[in-house]
């Protein structure tokens, strides 16, 4: 399960971050002129789902900028930090492309045969992504904690991180969860008392409590960023 948080929803796409305002409203205008002259797109390689499950996981472009990479379903998505998903196909066993906004995404083996880095190609550039080592779900579960139901319990509820975002933690029996707005539902694994470890993302949910023991909202922290969200209910 795969854990996202769009942060502005003023940003665009994940990799057309990359470029500058201007960029953007020149490429946004050129595709739009040529959409109609443009050929349709050849129909997708088929890239079996272990295949592409390799290369799932986060690449590092920049200090505090990663570029998740995912399957859902038979969809194969690229996400930056802080962007809206962009669903790519492939061209080749090992590369993916995004037709609509021209970008490329080739997967590259280290000496070990290992899937650590993907190289994105876009606007005549080729950027270099090192791929982050994620601590396992089987590791987290081995350092988690079994808290009282009723310690949990005050968490739950939604917790707005933007505006129209809203993150909703909940319980089912004994399983901690969380699910932003939009999004699929994850688990959570705590760690302390008011700490919990995302399950498959290298990402922590902490909440804060006030000297009453009341919950006012938890702080995000993931790829470097605290973010706080105020509790609605």
């Amino acid at each position: 399960m795969m854990f996202r948080f769009p942060i502005s929803s003023t940003c665009v796409l994940a990799l057309l971050l990359l470029q500058s305002p201007l960029s953007l409203a020149r490429q946004t205008a050129t595709t739009a002129a040529s959409a109609s002259t443009e050929q349709a797109a050849p129909a997708p390689l088929t890239v079996p789902d272990a295949v592409f499950d390799s290369y799932v996981g986060d690449y590092r472009l920049a200090p505090n900028f990663v570029l998740n990479v995912r399957r859902e379903g038979s969809r194969f998505l690229i996400q930056a930090t802080g962007q809206s998903a962009v669903e790519v196909r492939a061209k080749a066993q090992e590369v993916f492309v995004s037709d609509k906004f021209g970008a490329e995404i080739r997967f590259e083996k280290d000496s070990e045969g290992k899937f650590n880095k993907l190289v994105l190609r876009q606007g005549g550039r080729e950027l270099p992504a090192q791929r982050v080592a994620l601590q396992s779900s089987a590791d987290k579960a081995g350092k988690a904690l079994v808290l009282p139901a009723a310690v949990f319990d005050a968490y739950v509820g939604q917790y707005q991180l933007a505006p129209n975002f809203v993150i909703t933690i909940s319980r089912e029996g004994e399983r901690y969860l969380a699910q932003a707005s939009g999004q699929p539902q994850f688990g959570l694994i705590a760690v302390s008392e008011t700490e919990f470890d995302a399950v498959g993302v290298a990402a922590r949910i902490q909440f804060e409590k006030q000297a009453d023991g009341s919950v006012k909202q938890l702080i995000l922290h993931q790829h470097g960023q605290h973010l706080p969200a105020l509790r609605l209910r």
